[in-house]
């Protein structure tokens, strides 16, 4: 029993979800490094949805392998994403509802669950536009946050919140997904294709930056979230991302 007791004490020392206002400005996460550099190949053609389907279904794999061994590295418990993905245009999912007119994610907490829709106009721009890898990497970003206690975290800030209050944790949290999803485009951008060779990643930053407007997602100013985009994207670490901790300038 006591030899029981010891191992049960142990895994739960190895592995626990920071909660509280540390999980926004002391998460573990953010000290432990960068992600590794992961090989992520791309489909050369989109238009057909199996085909964007598996794409998205590679992503996953590969962002997994991305972020798996950072959360065991903060001692955080680990658990994987579901991913459904939609050929169409109509978003509805985790009370957001909308028209997309290119591909977009919707992350819903409570299942753990990244919904993409792929209308296939977009789908046909995906080899200049590459909306689907950033799509499924920004709503992994958003599970990242789940996983790592962040997001929780900032919701009983936002319930919390005054007014004026509301909107500075949500912006916190968005220029954050930003940054953690552009930590992972840096993290496997040396293996693209198309991406790496076509577009520097500027021009990617800024599709990523822009490209969840459509839906009324509050990504805040385009210079700011600019800025994110390039710090995760060149560290490729988490620890550049602490938004939470950030001068309001920085956030807005």
């Amino acid at each position: 029993m006591t030899l029981i007791l010891n191992i049960a004490m142990a895994v739960s020392l190895m592995a626990s979800v920071p909660t509280g206002p540390g999980a926004l400005t002391k998460n573990p996460v953010y000290k432990a490094g960068a992600l590794p550099a992961v090989t992520c190949t791309e489909e050369a053609y989109f238009s057909d949805f199996d085909n964007t389907r598996r794409q998205a279904e590679n992503v996953m794999t590969c962002l997994e392998q991305a972020w798996r061994p950072l959360l065991a590295k903060a001692k955080i418990p680990f658990k994987r994403a579901k991913l459904v993905v939609k050929d169409g245009d109509r978003v509805k999912a985790c009370g957001v509802s909308g028209i997309t007119y290119e591909t977009t994610s919707v992350y819903c907490p409570k299942s753990k669950t990244i919904y993409v829709w792929s209308p296939v106009r977009s789908r046909k721009d995906e080899l200049d536009r590459p909306t689907l890898l950033l799509s499924v990497a920004r709503g992994y970003a958003y599970h990242i946050q789940q996983l790592t206690g962040i997001r929780p975290a900032a919701q009983r800030a936002f319930d919390k919140a005054s007014k004026r209050g509301k909107k500075d944790v949500s912006l916190r949290l968005e220029m954050q997904t930003t940054c953690f999803t552009a930590a992972f485009l840096g993290s496997v951008w040396d293996s693209l294709g198309h991406t790496a060779t076509d577009h520097d990643p500027k021009y990617v930053r800024y599709v990523l930056v822009n490209m969840h407007h459509a839906l009324g997602f509050n990504n805040g100013n385009h210079d700011n979230a600019e800025y994110w985009a390039k710090r995760g994207f060149t560290t490729r670490s988490p620890g550049s991302c602490k938004t939470f901790s950030a001068p309001a300038k920085r956030v807005s």
